[in-house]
Parts: C-alpha cells; sequence; structure tokens
C-alpha cells in the first residue's frame, strides 16, 4: 500500500462493506468526499482474470475509517478555488460514431490539470446543448447558487 494510503470500509447501497485504499480527501461544496481506491476482478491482458483497482471519489457518508487506520498522510486538497472563490472545469467528451460530443462540467480537482473556469462560464456552458454536470464530484449542488432550475437536471441528449 503506498505510504501516503489508509485502509477504509466502504459501504455499498444494498448494505455490503467494501474494503478499500484512502488516498486522498478534499471539502467539496456537498461536504467531504475521499478518493478510494476499490479492488475488482478485471480481463487482464493475457486473458485471465486478475485484480484491478478502480479509483472513484465518494461522498464521506459512503466511507467509514477503520480502527486503527493512519490519516496523518492522506493528502488533504484545499477547497477548490479560483481568485478565493469556487472553481469548476470543463471536459471535452469526443464524438464517436452515433452519438454526438458532449461536456461535463466539474468541479475544480475532479478533472487532474483542467484549467479552472469562473461560475459565470460554468453556467453559460451548462446551458449549451449537450453539456451535463458531474454526477461524481457533484457540480450540479456545487452550481445551486445560480437562480436558473434547469441547471439541476440532467440534459437527456447527453450520452
Amino acid at each position: 500500500m503506498p505510504q501516503n494510503a489508509a485502509r477504509v470500509a466502504v459501504m455499498m447501497p444494498d448494505g455490503q462493506e467494501l474494503r478499500a485504499r484512502l488516498y486522498e480527501r478534499r471539502r467539496a461544496a456537498v461536504g467531504w468526499q475521499y478518493r478510494v481506491g476499490i479492488t475488482c476482478w478485471a480481463v487482464g491482458s493475457s486473458g485471465r482474470t486478475e485484480p484491478a483497482e478502480q479509483s472513484v471519489w465518494l461522498d464521506a457518508r459512503h466511507v467509514r475509517p477503520l480502527e486503527g487506520g493512519d490519516y496523518s498522510r492522506v493528502p488533504t486538497l484545499a477547497a477548490p478555488t479560483t481568485d478565493g472563490r469556487q472553481a469548476w472545469t470543463v471536459q471535452n467528451l469526443p464524438h464517436r460514431p452515433g452519438h454526438p460530443g458532449a461536456r461535463l462540467i466539474h468541479v475544480i480537482g475532479c478533472q487532474p490539470h483542467a484549467a479552472p473556469i469562473a461560475l459565470d462560464q460554468a453556467l453559460d456552458i451548462l446551458r449549451q446543448p449537450r453539456t451535463v454536470s458531474c454526477r461524481e464530484c457533484h457540480a450540479a449542488a456545487s452550481l445551486s447558487t445560480a437562480t436558473d432550475p434547469q441547471l439541476t437536471q440532467p440534459d437527456r441528449s447527453a450520452p
């Protein structure tokens, strides 16, 4: 296990509890979120089934510390900001046969190395066709200060 990771339990919606690695945590508009790695099984390049880790951001309600876990080395990301305020990023999803391109608005930090945009830019882009907010980082909740109720509704034309 990497030195900056800690062991945690992840609570699944059906009541199952999985063991995972906590890699980092951040304060989001909707509370604390944790990036965890969960080991599952996947078909490897050799065609054999082998363990593979999937990394996801989860809300605090789905992650529980394990007794004796050392969290002192787990990175804690600062609240995402630009010029002292909340910031977002845009991910352009490419066109595929039969599917037009689309865009996702993220809270800054959800997509590594993305350039930050301000609230007015995020809202303008979100109003465009085939643009939705990321469910993983809860970008819609972070944009809730907007007065347009349509912004929190998913665009059904996006993939």
